[in-house]
């Protein structure tokens, strides 16, 4: 069985980039699904599985779905079969969720290995805010990571911590988490 590390955090703390560069590697990622639609340059079946609001309730309601949760109105989960492929593949793997996710894999697999990215609020917003889009969104991101993301729950889930504000360089960062990502996988 292999391991599987989840990278989880607040918005803009640099998860997506940090699987990129685990991906290039040769750590690849799990793809999960959402509702939400495409940002310029994203894939279906590369970056998420891109579904529509019934077919992602047509999937939870037949059991599709290992984890699931609702984020800023739309649908985010985890396959079944992606992380039965995975565990029978026995080549590591990463896959970026939420607490909940989390918690939900964790529950029910050994396998799996905690990694939270944290970064610092006022990172968090300048990232948000440079990205450009809906300002609303922006702002609901920031305050979830104000009042939940960046809190003991999360923190306090983690097999590991990693932070990745903009005091610190992404290479120090990636080579954090390439260190932590090495010594997992050593042990397994």
């Amino acid at each position: 069985m292999s391991k599987v590390i989840a990278l989880f955090g607040p918005s803009a703390s640099g998860k997506t980039e940090i699987q990129a560069s685990l991906s290039a590697i040769g750590v690849p990622k799990l793809i999960t699904a959402t509702t939400r639609k495409p940002r310029e340059g994203e894939e279906d079946g590369v970056h998420y599985h891109f579904m529509s609001h019934s077919a992602f309730e047509k999937g939870i309601a037949a059991g599709k779905f290992m984890e699931w949760t609702r984020y800023n109105g739309e649908l985010y989960g985890t396959l079944a079969a992606s992380i039965e492929e995975t565990a029978a593949s026995r080549q590591p793997a990463t896959i970026i969720l939420d607490l909940a996710g989390v918690l939900a894999l964790k529950e029910r697999y050994s396998h799996i290995f905690a990694l939270y990215i944290g970064a610092d609020i006022a990172s968090i917003k300048r990232r948000l805010l440079a990205r450009g889009g809906d300002s609303e969104d922006a702002q609901r991101r920031i305050a979830r990571a104000e009042e939940i993301e960046l809190g003991e729950a999360y923190l306090g889930t983690a097999d590991r911590i990693v932070w990745n504000g903009d005091d610190v360089s992404f290479e120090a960062t990636l080579q954090q988490v390439e260190t932590v990502v090495k010594e997992v996988l050593s042990h397994y």
